[in-house]
């Protein structure tokens, strides 16, 4: 895959034979996504890294490299940044390993169901020390604290989702006024959590699974503060996963029960009520961007995301129906847009 690989920044490759690497390392692309980052993958004996390449120097970039910093000086499970050359857009860091904990829990398309009962805990772990860490890590990063994702951004997510599934997947043109009115009162109730350092987009290909099953986050760019229930509703109704509902019941109770801040603030049944809550919010986030990276940016290894997320999306409104039935009217009408083909 030596085509694919870009010319790399001097300023990358002083610091690749600083560490030992030689011009005959040997290259390859380890990952892509959706918004145009590439990883390439270097390799020379025993000693590997990750150089992310961007299209352009945007704010994401800058946060990656500002957060990433900040995450290591905290002990969190984050790579290495070793160099950055913000003239190319690239990014030379500690390699994580090949193994997302997608590719060790699905293969073939079949959930290996041992492999999660060992490593969803301990992923649950290590996102339950990133949450412990907020009131801390704020204190030194007061901007990052000042990035909310309070109403104005949750609303986005259900406009996103209306705009790209209702409206131009399933051509709804006319969305109800009962249906309007449910989302900005999600987003309301959702705004009113606990709010702890988010990862923003806390799902299976952006844990890492490395040495002796210890686990690291990336694409940690979106990372902001808000509510403690999104990371983990993120986690376990993961539409590229799709765990077995006993599975997220049991998952949402190894987390509930090793997060002191929740099990001190709430009961398990208002903390799952929550948990829908957020649990909405995600996945409406979700399949609105399934069907915006399908249709619009045409990237069509998304599309075969689409109906799961429809599913998570119907099971989580039928488990949270009972639980708001003054929401009866918005909720049929969405459950029934998830049944269409």
């Amino acid at each position: 895959m030596m085509h694919e690989l870009p010319q790399i920044a001097p300023k990358i490759l002083r610091t690749l034979e600083s560490k030992g690497f030689s011009a005959n390392a040997k290259w390859t692309l380890a990952g892509s996504a959706g918004s145009g980052r590439k990883y390439f993958r270097v390799c020379e004996g025993e000693k590997t890294a990750i150089l992310q390449t961007n299209a352009s120097v945007g704010e994401d970039f800058e946060h990656f490299v500002s957060y990433g910093k900040s995450f290591s000086d905290f002990n969190l499970p984050t790579p290495a940044i070793w160099a950055v050359d913000e003239s190319a857009a690239q990014v030379l860091m500690q390699d994580m390993g090949e193994n997302t904990l997608l590719s060790v829990v699905v293969k073939d398309g079949e959930l290996l169901q041992a492999n999660a009962r060992i490593l969803y805990p301990a992923t649950i772990d290590a996102l339950i020390r990133w949450q412990e860490s907020s009131q801390k890590f704020f204190l030194t990063r007061a901007d990052i604290a000042a990035r909310r994702f309070d109403y104005a951004a949750i609303k986005w997510e259900t406009d996103y989702f209306r705009t790209n599934y209702l409206q131009k997947k399933m051509g709804i043109s006319e969305i109800p006024q009962a249906v309007e009115n449910f989302f900005a009162t999600l987003a309301c109730m959702v705004d009113t959590h606990p709010k702890i350092l988010m990862h923003r987009d806390f799902q299976s290909q952006n844990v890492m699974v490395c040495h002796d099953s210890e686990i690291g986050f990336v694409d940690f760019q979106g990372a902001r503060r808000g509510t403690m229930f999104y990371d983990i509703a993120s986690l376990l109704w993961d539409p590229y996963v799709s765990l077995p509902e006993e599975m997220v019941q049991d998952f949402f109770g190894d987390w509930y029960d090793g997060y002191t801040r929740c099990h001190e603030s709430f009961d398990k049944e208002e903390a799952w009520t929550l948990f829908l809550q957020a649990s909405l919010q995600r996945l409406m986030q979700a399949l609105g961007a399934f069907c915006f990276l399908t249709m619009e940016k045409k990237i069509q290894s998304f599309e075969q995301y689409i109906e799961p997320g429809k599913k998570r999306l119907l099971r989580v409104l039928e488990l949270y129906e009972p639980l708001s039935p003054s929401r009866h009217e918005a909720i049929t009408f969405l459950k029934a847009s998830l049944t269409q083909p």
